[in-house]
């Protein structure tokens, strides 16, 4: 064995070393003589030797086993290496010890030059390397630059972890788990990541903390794409983080004033929703039990304004966001709404605790000695609870604006009884109803869905001059009993919140679709699209195989998207919108100007009309704000060239001020009730 040119060394079931040859001792710069019984993990690295453990347990189990990868020894010397492991027997024919055998694979000068150099490229240009399994578990990865000389370095201690117990279990729930499947599918995806998980990892802390920040500490950047072995097939995923540290100043000071409540400190309302938000999905998730939200009002803090100023209000503010915190400290989140409106989000459904801390609130603002310019102050506060276990969040499907709403009601009606007191909600009669109401909705639709009880109707988009159909929306109907139509409204409604809609969505495209075939000259129609089929990529698949396999009726459909949904999901919608251009769709923005119309979607989505919101068109005669808001508008879209349409045009007076204002398409009551759908062939 000493005159064997590569590595080898006999080594004990205790791993410690027998017998080895000089090439052993010289990866190791050790003297030959001293290796005797030295433990290999005083020669390996931490990370080479979970690489080598899996071979070593199947040699000592009697089967010969391989590895191959970067070894990294104690010395510092890493080399590129195949490791064969081999069962030593003893008399009885039982492993007694194994055999290592070390080749290296890039003895070659310039393959060994390439591959430190293949090694420092990717190192330099990303901060972590990582190789995922199938499972979820970190199986390999390279330092980054600014670890490789640490002593405890973050990678040896992410090997043969879990991504949730790297990075958290509520961050893998929302921002890796969904990504992994599509990456081991094949796709490419894009992923942000708290390096503070990280940090907590090197410091034998849990990757979350029980404190939320207000602001997201998301500050790794990467992508995630499949690994594929030596004939293609995937057999992982390679995640390359880079963190995002070059950012000016400037801009990372805009980013934390955009979550900050610029008088107190404390989180604002936006950041608030986005702590809620996430609190909301890890209820959902299973991952916590529930939340407990406080609505706070101050009682008669205008009084203060009134008599001392706004200085001593903003003065006053500041304390009692100071004796909110201590309460709070890191068992939630406190945020200062607007004004004298505060709310907290605590951590867990524990209606005791919750209400503890309500009364300590009420009792710290009741007995706050604020004096200013000698005048001395006291004041109260109202705190609504609203405390909602895992079970009710599901079967709610309850969102932030839902949970604030009920606190705030609880709120409301503890000032309404004098103030200074605590109120919780609680589900009476009339959100029980309405649960059940909800719960029947989507019994409904999913009913009509498998039974065939959807009905499409039509209303025409009209040219105002000629009064001929230029385009046909479809709306959707519900078959009830005894052949009774109903409107969807409040069932879409359910349906949207319970995830129905990209089935309704599919259904509705799928029909059309099926009906223009039949016909010989198909005319142009348009269909609706839900906020929840805008961001589903299976929906986006389905259409775009049906539509390159219907290529001559592409030019024949309108899909209609929401502004509200496009501003809420616009890297959604511009996929959507991209894929139907490429198959010579039409594309509508609807309800457009509803609440803040933003240009810039119209600068960044290649459309062909905008669908103005109904409370606009319904106003303009008796309105003059709307009225401009309207030539405003249409301003806006001659100078993009984009065509408009008016909606719930329903008198003459409106069809007129429409064209007098130039508008040429118009849809509602006064032109055409919605009627069924029974495209005949030509």
């Amino acid at each position: 064995m000493r005159g064997l040119p590569f590595p080898y060394a006999v080594l004990s079931r205790a791993a410690r070393v027998v017998a080895a040859n000089a090439a052993f001792a010289d990866l190791f710069d050790s003297p030959l003589d001293a290796l005797a019984g030295r433990d290999l993990a005083s020669l390996f690295s931490l990370r080479a030797l979970r690489k080598l453990r899996p071979a070593m347990d199947a040699a000592l189990a009697g089967t010969s086993a391989t590895t191959e990868g970067m070894f990294t020894a104690c010395s510092g010397r890493t080399l590129y290496a195949q490791v064969q492991c081999r069962s030593v027997p003893a008399a009885d024919g039982q492993p007694a010890g194994l055999l290592l055998e070390i080749r290296d694979l890039a003895e070659d000068g310039p393959i060994r030059t390439r591959l430190r150099l293949a090694e420092q490229a990717v190192t330099t240009l990303a901060d972590h390397v990582l190789l995922i399994g199938p499972d979820g578990r970190i199986r390999d990865g390279l330092p980054s630059e600014t670890e490789r000389f640490e002593a405890r370095g973050i990678l040896e201690r992410m090997l043969g972890r879990h991504l949730s117990e790297v990075f958290g279990e509520m961050t893998y729930v929302c921002q890796l788990e969904q990504p992994l499947k599509r990456v081991l599918a094949g796709r490419s995806e894009r992923v942000s990541l708290p390096q503070q998980a990280l940090l907590r990892l090197l410091r034998d802390e849990p990757p979350e903390g029980p404190f939320v920040p207000a602001v997201p500490q998301q500050d790794l950047h990467g992508v995630m794409r499949p690994f594929r072995g030596e004939y293609g097939t995937i057999e992982g995923a390679l995640l390359v983080l880079r963190q995002e540290d070059e950012l000016p100043a400037r801009a990372r000071e805009l980013e934390r004033l955009a979550m900050e409540d610029p008088l107190t400190g404390l989180a604002n309302r936006r950041a608030f929703q986005k702590v809620l938000e996430d609190e909301l999905i890890k209820a959902r998730a299973g991952i916590s039990g529930g939340i407990s939200l406080l609505a706070l009002d101050l009682d008669d803090f205008k009084a203060v304004n009134d008599r001392a100023g706004h200085a001593a209000g903003d003065a006053m503010l500041c304390q009692i966001s100071d004796q909110l915190r201590d309460l709070v400290a890191d068992k939630g989140v406190v945020a200062r709404l607007g004004g004298d409106e505060f709310a907290v989000v605590r951590f867990g459904a524990d209606e005791d605790e919750a209400g503890r801390l309500a009364r300590e609130i009420v009792g710290a603002v009741e007995t706050l000695h604020f004096d200013w310019n000698g005048a001395h102050f006291r004041i109260g506060c109202s705190v609504g609870v609203a405390v909602l276990d895992r079970q009710f969040i599901r079967t709610m499907n309850a969102t932030a604006a839902d949970v604030l709403h009920w606190a705030d009601e609880a709120c409301l009606t503890g000032k309404a009884t004098g103030g200074g007191q605590v109120r919780q909600f609680r589900m009476g009669e009339g959100l029980a109803a309405h649960r059940q109401e909800e719960l029947g909705n989507v019994a409904r639709v999913e009913r009509a869905l498998a039974e065939d009880e959807l009905r499409l109707f039509a209303l025409p988009v009209v040219d105002i001059l000629t009064g001929k159909t230029v385009m046909t929306e479809l709306l959707l109907r519900v078959q009830g009993d005894e052949n009774r139509l109903m409107r969807p409204g409040a069932m879409i409604a359910s349906a949207e919140r319970h995830g129905l809609m990209s089935s309704v969505d599919r259904w509705v495209f799928d029909t059309a679709l099926a009906r223009l075939r039949d016909l010989g000259e198909p005319a142009l129609i348009s269909l609706n699209v839900s906020a929840q089929s805008l961001g589903d990529v299976e929906f986006l698949a389905h259409v775009d195989a049906r539509l390159a396999e219907t290529p001559a009726l592409a030019g024949c459909l309108c899909f209609e998207i929401a502004e509200v949904s496009v501003a809420r999901n616009m890297p959604a919608a511009s996929r959507m919108v991209s894929m139907l251009k490429r198959h010579g769709c039409k594309v509508a923005l609807d309800d457009f100007g509803g609440g803040w119309p933003s240009t810039a979607h119209l600068r960044r989505l290649d459309l062909d009309w905008l669908k103005i919101d109904g409370a606009i068109i319904r106003a303009i005669v008796s309105d003059p704000v709307q009225h401009a808001v309207l030539r405003g508008i249409l301003c806006v879209a001659r100078e993009l060239k984009i065509d408009v349409i008016a909606e719930y045009v329903e008198d003459l007076d409106t069809a007129k001020a429409l064209t007098e204002l130039g508008v040429r398409l118009a849809q509602g009551f006064h032109y055409a009730e919605p009627a069924p759908w029974e495209p005949v062939p030509a």
